[in-house]
This record gives C-alpha cells, sequence and structure tokens, in this order.
C-alpha cells in the first residue's frame, strides 16, 4: 500500500477509535485528492481480470468507503457537540468544517430562540436564508444529495479543474465525487474555497 492510503487508514481509524475530532495532517485533502485521481486513472488502464487489477481495484474501493466514512464521522461529531453545547477544538477542524460549524450554531441558536418565543404564547420569525428556488444544470454527473432547492445568492456554479473526493457542504448535504470539467452548483463558502485552491473556476450565469 502506498504512503496516501496509510495517511487514510490512520486518519479513518483515529476518527473512528476517539471521541474528539482528530486533527488532520497538513494539505491532506488535496493529497488524497490526488490520490483518488491516481488510483481511477489505474483501474482505467489495468486488466482487472488480473491479479493486478483486482489489487487496484479492491484499494480503490476501500479508499471511497474511508474517505466517505471519514466525512460523516466528522460531521456528526461536530452536530453532536453543536447540540449538547459542547466546546469545539477549531483549530483540528478544515476550513468547510469550520463555516460547517459556524452556520450550524446560528440555526440551533434561532431554532432555541422560537421555541422559547412559542412558549410564551408569541410568533417567532427568524431572519434565517433558507432555500426558496429550484435551479437545474446539464452537467456530467449531479452531486450527491444535492438540496433541491437553492438560491441565486446562497450558491455559486463551478467546474472543476480537477478530480476531488465527495465534499460536505456548509449547508450540510453531501456534494461529490467530482472529476475534472464536472460542473456543479455549491453553496458559496464551498464554491470560493474551491476557487481560491484552484480546484475550480467559476462559471457565469447570464441572468
Amino acid at each position: 500500500m502506498t504512503d496516501n492510503y496509510t495517511r487514510l487508514y490512520e486518519a479513518w481509524r483515529k476518527e473512528k477509535q476517539r471521541i474528539d475530532i482528530q486533527p488532520l495532517q497538513e494539505n491532506f485533502h488535496a493529497s488524497i485528492a490526488e490520490y483518488v485521481t491516481q488510483l481511477r486513472e489505474q483501474t482505467k488502464t489495468v486488466d482487472k481480470s488480473t491479479l493486478a487489477g483486482k489489487i487496484v481495484d479492491k484499494e480503490k474501493e476501500h479508499v471511497e468507503r474511508m474517505i466517505s466514512e471519514l466525512n460523516q464521522l466528522r460531521m456528526h461529531k461536530i452536530v453532536i457537540l453543536e447540540l449538547e453545547e459542547k466546546p469545539v477544538d477549531v483549530l483540528n477542524l478544515t476550513a468547510e468544517e469550520k463555516r460547517l460549524q459556524v452556520e450550524l450554531r446560528r440555526l440551533l441558536a434561532a431554532h432555541s430562540q422560537g421555541i422559547k418565543h412559542m412558549l410564551m404564547g408569541r410568533e417567532y420569525k427568524p431572519d434565517i436564508s433558507l432555500p426558496q428556488s429550484s435551479q437545474t444544470l446539464t452537467q456530467p454527473q449531479q452531486a450527491a444529495h444535492t438540496p433541491l432547492q437553492k438560491t441565486q445568492q446562497a450558491f455559486k456554479v463551478v467546474r472543476f479543474i480537477q478530480t476531488i473526493p465527495a465534499i460536505m457542504g456548509v449547508d450540510i448535504m453531501t456534494y461529490a465525487p467530482f472529476k475534472a470539467e464536472d460542473v456543479a452548483s455549491l453553496p458559496a463558502p464551498n464554491a470560493e474555497n474551491l476557487i481560491r485552491k484552484g480546484i475550480a473556476k467559476e462559471v457565469e450565469i447570464s441572468p
């Protein structure tokens, strides 16, 4: 197995075994995304009937499963900590996870405020921007569990320059995996982060 496989396995194992959110090594997502790209290219070129082909195919299967489980575990921990109003070690969070935590905290606070007003017999209309309109995109691969409703202000359309594994949106939805040249509508914070890192480019949508 490669160093990247070991790196991913150790992150996945620690996240499963420990209660707290575990820190990820620097450039973890970038290196794993490149690793997944290499595995996919290998599975296209090797003969799957051979032993070498079967090993590569099985490695790709294990890697994709660990990536998915790792993201789900980390998201679950963030949600539980916020619901229980316990501190979150933000130094162990990725940039996307920090945005998720901030947005989740805002929504939970607004919901709690609404419950308090209801118990006092008063109507409460929290100032929460929720998706209201839908936009259909023609793209090579749709995002998994894409929200059915999106606001033009909250989402940006991007074209991917390189392949990346699944990402967790600030709306707590799972997007991806994406291949180079895929086009997708993503929450603005996630889209802007990908653009800054040179992973995707914004697609201008004419009104």
